[in-house]
């Protein structure tokens, strides 16, 4: 276990790479030295923030192309003893890929002077220490080494050979490029790691550094160009470099070859750009999920059709019920609303942070096979079409058989509808209730379940929040309301209040599937349960006010999906509350209205409010 004296002692000479280095007087490689400078700086801050399981150990000589490639390769092989190593069937893939483009970089670093002492080492450390933090989260990693790989694509070495004399301009702006986008994404991820974001499942770490690599991409092209003086910035302007995004980029790309004063305030004007751009997508991505939105809905399900495979079962007992549609009730808040304060949707993110300890990100996920084909009951399948294709909100219940399979045949359904809403970028919450294996004081291992869910709900519905909020006295997002939170039932009402007031924000279509409920149903959390129900069910039956004035249109859909094995009372009574209207499959026997609820081997309860 490496100490912090272990950290900040460099005894062997090419340890130096992590000092600062004297910047060059050649203007051609002075910029090189000057990144390679602050990489190390914030390499150093990076391994601190790290545990100390997660740090590399450096050796005794310098490290190389083989010490990356055994690191990876160990990687490969943790990945594959993981109970669910299908996860990290990416990365693993990504990496196979990045292995055999090291060479490259090896061969255009030797054209650097002073490589051996101080950039590749310092390249292959960072590149080390990246991959082993970044390995334990399967969008960080895949972010990484996507971006790595894109820009290995740009790296075509000429056909003449390689020397000091011919490339030393070319190669130096390229690795200038290189080690500022490996110091930003360090500095993304203990930004991300800080509040808790790292396993995050709408994580998309390549998004954050696209532009990045794009810029050493173009800078690349000087290899085998005519030009040597190649630079990023000299495209031709337009209406679009005028942009939030692209003034945000400019911003950051101005502190390449910027050292002390003049680097933190281009830091800080990144900081301010960002914002502003961050804002702006925000409002476009919502104004085009509503614009797109049915199809959105209709692309995700011919998604899941090519997954799921109707079948003609003769089941008795099973039966859909479905409430008539009510008026829509605009919310009371739309009149009464005046803003106190704006919020941050990182400052809610960070204020949150400590609910991650109550639940297990890979309870919001499911273990689900790609390639398999789930067979359904026709008459599911159809109502599960019309619950996704209905122009109002709803929420369905989807019920089966007590199954020792694991996952159950209902859970695929929610896994398959989870899976195929993300991969489609539809706004998402999802959560596979268990039982814990630890026992915690005070608390059945239930009502643990039944608070994972709850505080999993809530960082999910943070991260589907505009980048900033307007918070007031009734739709309040204070970061005291989250500390209230602390893992026990006493805080229950105070984690429902905030269910409740997160739903207010919603975007224009959020997708909710929450699959076992009766894992987590006991005597114990029957009433908490009805209770969270209850709040999911209400806010598909009004029509909320939209929480930022860039919201022009105040509609949304909400699609709630249950999916459960028996009948636990705490989902059918709560959803029978409503006004229920009975259908049922031709091929059926007829079930009665107080008996067929969820007692077949798969049955349906559908509400529409």
């Amino acid at each position: 276990m490496p100490s912090e004296s272990f950290i900040e002692s460099f005894s062997r000479d090419w340890e130096r790479c992590f000092d600062r280095k004297p910047i060059s007087s050649n203007p051609v490689i002075s910029d090189l030295d000057v990144e390679h400078n602050e990489l190390a700086q914030t390499w150093k801050t990076f391994v601190r923030h790290l545990p100390p399981g997660t740090r590399v150990e450096r050796g005794d000589r310098p490290p190389s192309v083989s010490d990356v490639v055994a690191l990876v390769r160990n990687t490969q092989s943790l990945w594959r003893s993981q109970p669910r190593q299908r996860v990290f069937e990416q990365a693993g893939a990504l990496c196979d890929r990045f292995v055999p483009t090291l060479e490259t970089h090896a061969t255009l670093l030797a054209v650097l002077p002073d490589a051996d002492l101080f950039h590749a080492p310092l390249f292959y450390s960072v590149l080390q220490t990246l991959i082993k933090a970044s390995a334990h989260y399967p969008h960080v990693i895949e972010g990484l080494i996507t971006a790595l790989l894109n820009i290995h694509s740009a790296l075509i070495l000429p056909s003449q050979p390689i020397s000091s004399s011919t490339h030393l301009m070319p190669v130096a702006k390229i690795y200038a490029l290189c080690f500022f986008f490996l110091a930003e994404f360090m500095d993304w991820f203990i930004r991300r790691s800080t509040c808790e974001l790292l396993k995050s499942h709408s994580q998309d770490a390549y998004s954050e550094f696209h532009h990045l690599v794009s810029c050493i991409q173009r800078q690349a092209r000087a290899l085998t160009d005519s030009s040597d003086a190649m630079d990023v910035d000299m495209d031709e302007k337009s209406d679009a470099a005028y942009s939030p995004r692209a003034l945000w980029e400019e911003s950051q790309l101005s502190k390449v070859g910027r050292q002390g004063t003049d680097r933190r305030i281009a830091a800080q004007n990144t900081i301010t750009r960002r914002l502003i751009w961050e804002i702006q997508q925000d409002a476009e991505e919502r104004a085009r999920i509503r614009r797109q939105r049915d199809q959105l809905l209709t692309d995700m399900l011919r998604a899941v059709n090519n997954q799921l495979r109707p079948v003609n079962s003769q089941t008795n007992g099973i039966v859909c019920m479905t409430t008539a549609a009510p008026d829509l009730v605009t919310s009371a808040f739309e009149w009464s609303r005046v803003s106190k304060r704006r919020l941050a949707r990182l400052e809610l993110q960070n204020a949150s942070k400590h609910l991650e300890g109550f639940f297990e990100n890979d309870d919001q996920i499911a273990d689900l096979d790609p390639n398999a084909q789930i067979a359904i009951d026709s008459s599911v399948a159809t109502t599960l079409q019309t619950w996704v294709t209905s122009p109002q909100s709803q929420a369905l219940a989807v019920g089966g058989s007590p199954s020792n399979v694991y996952p159950s045949p209902v859970a695929l359904i929610s896994a398959c509808y989870a899976s195929f809403s993300r991969r489609a970028r539809l706004p998402i919450i999802a959560h596979f209730c268990t039982l814990p294996e630890k026992d915690v004081k005070g608390l059945t291992r239930h009502q643990q379940g039944l608070i994972a869910l709850t505080y999993s709900l809530i960082r999910q519905l943070i991260d589907c929040l505009p980048t900033v909020v307007d918070s007031d006295s009734l739709l309040d997002l204070s970061a005291e309301r989250f500390r209230q939170l602390d893992g026990t039932i006493s805080s229950w009402k105070a984690a429902l209040a905030l269910v409740d007031t997160l739903l207010h924000f919603v975007p224009p279509l959020l997708v909710c599937v929450i699959d076992g409920i009766d894992t987590i149903h006991d005597a114990s959390t029957d009433a908490a349960l009805r209770e969270l129900i209850r709040v999911l069910l209400t806010h598909t039956r009004h029509q909320p006010q939209p929480a930022n004035s860039e919201c022009a249109s105040p509609t949304f859909l909400f699609k709630v999906l249950f999916t459960v094995t028996g009948r636990p009372s705490a989902l059918v009574e709560t959803m029978s509350e409503n006004q229920l209207i009975l259908t049922e499959p031709t091929h059926s026997a007829e079930p009665t209205p107080s008996d067929a609820v969820l007692t077949s081997d798969l049955g349906v309860v559908m509400m529409n409010a």
